[in-house]
Formats: structure tokens, sequence, C-alpha cells
């Protein structure tokens, strides 16, 4: 039975599995992570339809955010597996089994986690902050133990690398200011 979501109905993956097995006595379906990254994972689908002289095959793509900072998120153990789901789900749709919305209930009911995760991530342009932090870790002549104590007292966390672009300049500031 489909999910409402904001007001519109959305199939569940597993709604779409068993309708595909309905109509059809053989199907496969495969997957492949096509890109896997600190931030995020990309995931492959292909369903294939396999009827009496012929073979049809329908592709789905999804894209997870990892996330970092909150523990009860799925994306904080799972976004491989999500993004596996959302990716069989596309295909589905593609085949068309997805009712009319090619997003499936699952995909809808995280859109709110992934903008999470995905803000949750540094930045791409932050990935020079962690050096602007480290050349000013060397240059105040502080370890890495009191980098990740400053880090705690400042933001609650010792991960250096979880922090946002703006946390790496406000640590780095009080680093440089520290030497002072």
């Amino acid at each position: 039975m489909p999910i409402k979501i904001k007001g519109a109905e959305y199939s569940t993956v597993a709604e779409r599995l068993n309708s595909v097995h309905d109509d059809h006595d053989y199907i496969s379906i495969t997957t492949e992570i096509m890109d896997e990254t600190q931030e995020y994972v990309t995931i492959k689908a292909n369903v294939s339809i396999h009827n009496d002289n012929f073979e049809q095959v329908y592709s789905g793509h999804a894209r997870e955010y990892f996330e970092f900072r909150n523990r009860d998120s799925i994306n904080f153990a799972f976004a491989l597996e999500n993004a596996e789901t959302s990716a069989i789900g596309r295909a589905l749709a593609s085949a068309g089994y997805g009712g009319k919305k090619f997003a499936s209930a699952e995909e809808m009911s995280r859109i709110e986690a992934k903008t999470k995760a995905r803000e949750s991530q540094i930045p791409h342009g932050s990935v020079p902050l962690l050096q602007v932090v480290e050349d000013a870790r060397q240059q105040a002549d502080i370890s890495v133990d009191q980098l990740k104590e400053k880090s705690q007292s400042l933001f609650g966390t010792d991960d250096i690398r979880g922090l946002s672009g703006g946390q790496l300049k406000k640590i780095a500031n009080e680093i440089s200011n520290r030497k002072n």
C-alpha cells in the first residue's frame, strides 16, 4: 500500500519488487558502487526482466551522504544500504513499477535526513582549511592532542575533520592568536 508523504502517494521499494515478481517469472537485480568518497556513496542498480527470447534491463542510480555527527541518523551507519535500496527502487520505476511517482517512499521519507547529512559534510572548499589549521598548529607549536582539546572546548568534538568550514577558520584563528 503506497505511503502518503506531503499529500502525494509513494510506493515502497518492497511493493515495487513484489509487483515485478508477480508480473514476471524471472528477474535479476545487480548493484554496483559507482563512486565512493569520504562524503557519499553512489550506487547503480540494474533490474533485468527476462522473458522468453529477450531480456529488458532498467537502470537506476542513487547517492547517499554519510552522516557524521548524528549517530541516530540512519545514514550514520547505513548510507550504502540506503543508496542501494534507492537505486533499486529507481530502476524498478524505470521499468514501470513505481506508481505515479519515480521516487520511492523510502527516498521521500529521508529527504530531511539527506539534507542534514549534506550539511554535516565539510564543504569542498574547506579541505584546504584543514591544511590552514595544520599550518597554524605547527606554527603555534602545539600537539595534535592540544588541537583536539581546543576543538572539544570550542565545538564539543575532537573530530577536526568533522568541523564545518566556519569552525575550521575559527580554530585556526584561535591557535594563531594563542601564539601571539
